[in-house]
């Protein structure tokens, strides 16, 4: 991993963030970039094309002035960290250079629509890279127990791959298996694992004759009946922006209501 994207704007929560993006980028010897989102108020309404403004220059709005103050305070001292504004929407600057970059940094959402709903969808959806999703008061996304969603499919089978950086500095590495999903053969994974030089076991949980919905809070339980700080798993579903109608209910609850850092990709 060499390569790390976070955008902020300004807001309180920015700071924790920062230290989240901050240590993921000590932990696996990324450059992190930190994007400023400024939106011109004559693009409130409809965002226009992504304008680069650079590091210098008129710096008139507060909410700009909080992100540089907090990157310099987290970040500042940070080898290879750089701090960027762009005139446009989180969203439409995720999706201008996302595909850059190996690992997209996100806040958790606290709502299935909106702008944090365009920039996930963007970040799933149109760079083809993994999603970290960071839940609020984070205090630096510790990736120290890890728990790994593995029902065979594609996606989850993509979200591994991405994840392998981030596992290797695991202590604790588990794989969660649903009953409901079906024969899966767990002992292909635990193979690839240990032909990266990784060990985990398997801890099953209960998932079968559940909703949609019921089976996001069934796998979030069970990462927290283990304590997990990270879950990794696949994001299903197509991507729609403005709303997370783009992903299945299971993934939608698991996006709006983990309490620890969840990496994602499509």
């Amino acid at each position: 991993m060499k390569r790390i994207l976070i955008v902020i704007d300004g807001s309180a929560n920015d700071a924790e963030s920062l230290t989240s993006a901050r240590n993921l980028a000590l932990l696996t010897g990324a450059q992190l970039t930190v994007v400023h989102a400024r939106i011109p108020h004559h693009t409130i309404m409809g965002y226009g094309e992504m304008t680069f403004v650079g590091n210098e220059g008129d710096r008139p709005a507060e909410d700009q002035r909080r992100a540089e103050a907090a990157f310099n305070e987290v970040c500042g001292d940070l080898p290879g960290g750089r701090f960027l504004i762009y005139e446009a929407s989180s969203d439409t600057i995720i999706a201008s250079l996302g595909y850059a970059y190996d690992l997209i940094l996100v806040e958790r959402l606290s709502n299935e629509d909106g702008p944090e709903a365009d920039q996930l969808n963007a970040a799933l959806f149109e760079t083809g890279r993994p999603v970290l999703l960071i839940p609020p008061r984070a205090e630096g996304a510790s990736v120290e127990r890890s728990a790994v969603a593995w029902n065979g499919t594609m996606q989850n089978s993509r979200a591994i791959k991405s994840a392998l950086p981030l596992l290797r500095a695991a202590k604790d590495i588990v794989l969660l298996q649903g009953s409901g999903a079906g024969a899966t053969d767990m002992a292909p994974m635990l193979e690839y694992f240990a032909a990266h030089d990784l060990s985990a076991k398997v801890v099953a949980y209960d998932s079968e004759r559940l909703t949609a919905r019921a089976r996001g809070r069934a796998l979030i339980a069970a990462a927290c009946d283990i304590d997990a700080t990270l879950l990794v798993t696949g994001a299903f579903g197509e991507g729609q922006r403005g709303a997370l109608t783009g992903l299945g209910r299971a993934t939608r609850k698991i996006v709006t209501a983990a309490p620890f850092s969840v990496l994602l990709q499509s």
